[in-house]
């Protein structure tokens, strides 16, 4: 039995995964493709496409099927495999989940499945072929400035947040609605992709028209790749993104071998970071043998424990900033009243 390929996608609310499902599903039917959603009403497949429907699965007039999301993701997958012949699943996320732990689900060890017997085992019949989210175009730096924590998040995230996850986490990342989007908009989006998520293949989309061929088979997802979620800092230190003339987004890196003092921290992040930074992540040296992580997207901001320094002697400070004119001395400035100068 050959592996089948699973496609993650995801979106937020409104980016337009479900119209690009109906486009695939029109476009692949030479395919037995199997979609795996939460819930029929957030999918609304194209009635055009339906066959037969029952509590569990809807049958499309192309071979393929669609079924619900109403316990454990592996035992649905096994399920699948278990009475349909496929050649391909495309598994779509909520508009408010994040990609990453349904791939994880997918790539559990020999010894992890040999703590649980109950957990169906799923080596070498699927795998992971790639992650991919569909963007708004025309509406992402509105939602992810926007204000608060999003309704119905039991992680309580703010939406920068969640934008920004989906764009990291990314194989493929489909610019939608180019028909409405401001150019410069999408011209910065491209930049912030570049700069988070520089490995990313990028497509742009007009009410989710892409070739299948480029999304769906196409052996993009590497899971240790993937793992390392702070690769992107990394990056940034191998190559640096040119800025563009006029409005492009740069970065800057802020570093200190002297501890912060964490009330004055406080005390300058609940006057605000300056408005042109859109994304700042790294890690705080307090001078105590905990590393603070630094988490910044939007309007949302976190500080938590990341874990023990390996050598205190050598710790440090690290923030990557990301922005449009940025400006380094300001931000020295501002971070070095936090100092804890040594003597």
């Amino acid at each position: 039995m050959n592996s089948i390929p699973i496609t993650v996608l995801c979106g937020f609310l409104g980016s337009g995964k479900t119209t690009l499902l109906n486009h695939l599903l029109n476009h692949t039917r030479d395919r037995k493709i199997a979609v795996i959603v939460n819930e029929f009403g957030a999918v609304n497949i194209d009635a055009s496409t339906i066959v037969h429907t029952d509590e569990k699965t809807i049958d499309l007039s192309n071979g393929c099927i669609c079924c619900t999301l109403r316990g454990d993701l592996l035992e649905a997958v096994h399920d699948l495999l278990q009475t349909r012949e496929l050649d391909q699943i495309v598994i779509e996320s909520t508009g408010i989940g994040e990609p990453l732990p349904i791939a994880q689900s997918f790539c559990l060890t020999p010894e992890e499945l040999d703590l649980d017997p109950s957990i169906p085992n799923l080596l070498g019949k699927v795998h992971i072929d790639a992650m991919v989210t569909v963007v708004d175009s025309a509406q992402f730096f509105e939602m992810y400035h926007r204000p608060g924590t999003i309704e119905g998040d039991d992680l309580e995230r703010g939406y920068g947040q969640l934008l920004q996850e989906q764009l990291e986490f990314a194989n493929i990342l489909i610019l939608n609605k180019q028909d409405v989007a401001n150019p410069e908009d999408v011209q910065k989006l491209e930049e912030l992709v570049a700069i988070t998520n520089p490995k990313a293949r990028v497509l742009k989309s007009t009410k989710g028209v892409v070739p299948a061929e480029d999304i769906l088979n196409v052996g993009l997802f590497d899971f240790e790749e993937m793992s390392k979620l702070d690769a992107w800092m990394l990056e940034l230190e191998k190559e640096h993104t040119p800025e563009s003339e006029e409005y492009g987004l740069g970065t800057y890196i802020f570093r200190s071998f002297d501890p912060i003092n964490l009330d004055r921290l406080y005390e300058v992040l609940e006057q605000g970071l300056p408005k042109n930074i859109i994304r700042s992540k790294g890690w705080v040296y307090s001078g105590h043998s905990t590393a603070i992580l630094w988490n910044h997207t939007g309007r949302f901001m976190t500080l938590e424990p990341l874990g023990e320094w390996n050598n205190p002697a050598e710790a440090f400070t690290e923030l990557v900033f990301i922005g449009q004119d940025l400006d380094p001395a300001e931000i020295d400035a501002l971070l070095s009243v936090t100092l804890m100068m040594k003597s």
